[in-house]
């Protein structure tokens, strides 16, 4: 099975700036670990961070979810639509 992080290493070396990109994985990651707003930490990074950055918040919030979140009814999905409803 593929980690996240071999992903994002391997996206990485497409990428313009390898480093950058995993400077960015890594700060998306701890945003998502810290919660918070995530899209305030994604502004102050800039764009150039944002694939990276997105890749991290995504590789944190799979590594995190459970079967439970996506099943429709469950009290997770149900709060998790009021909020992108009302958002």
């Amino acid at each position: 099975m593929t980690t996240s992080m071999e992903i994002a290493e391997a996206r990485a070396r497409q990428s313009e700036d390898p480093q950058l990109f995993m400077v960015a994985f890594t700060a998306g990651w701890q945003a998502a670990a810290e919660g918070g707003d995530i899209d305030a930490k994604a502004r102050q990074l800039g764009p150039d961070m944002a694939a990276g950055f997105v890749e991290g918040v995504t590789a944190w919030r799979a590594r995190t979810a459970t079967s439970r979140d996506y099943v429709p009814g469950s009290p997770a999905h149900v709060n998790h639509t009021s909020r992108t409803r009302n958002a």
